[in-house]
């Protein structure tokens, strides 16, 4: 056999795997890459057990939670302009409970 016939493509079997399935290897390895970095999130060992902790008190999904953290994070950044929301963040990076308490009843009087 020649080259030339090892090329011809596969006929159609009419098949829905056929259908759905990537047209090439190519195409399929970067539909992979693209997906994955979409949906992989690296997060500290800390931040895995504060995840957990919070899972087991919500009884929520973890990627509810994930995006409800990204929500309020957003939001109070926009809200609280740099400044402040960079103020608030070394407070709560002390990861002291009291002391965030008391900041944010001095601050914004909760």
């Amino acid at each position: 056999m020649s080259k030339d016939n090892k090329k011809i493509p596969k006929l159609f079997s009419g098949s829905i795997k056929d259908l759905t399935k990537p047209k090439t290897q190519e195409e399929a390895k970067k539909n992979l890459k693209s997906e994955k970095k979409q949906k992989t999130l690296y997060i500290s060992l800390d931040t895995n057990r504060k995840l957990i902790e919070l899972y087991g008190e919500e009884g929520r999904r973890q990627s509810n939670i994930v995006e409800d953290a990204v929500d309020l994070y957003y939001y109070l950044k926009k809200a609280l302009g740099d400044r402040k929301f960079d103020e608030l963040m070394e407070v709560i990076k002390r990861e002291n409970v009291e002391e965030i308490r008391e900041y944010l009843v001095k601050k914004f009087i909760l």
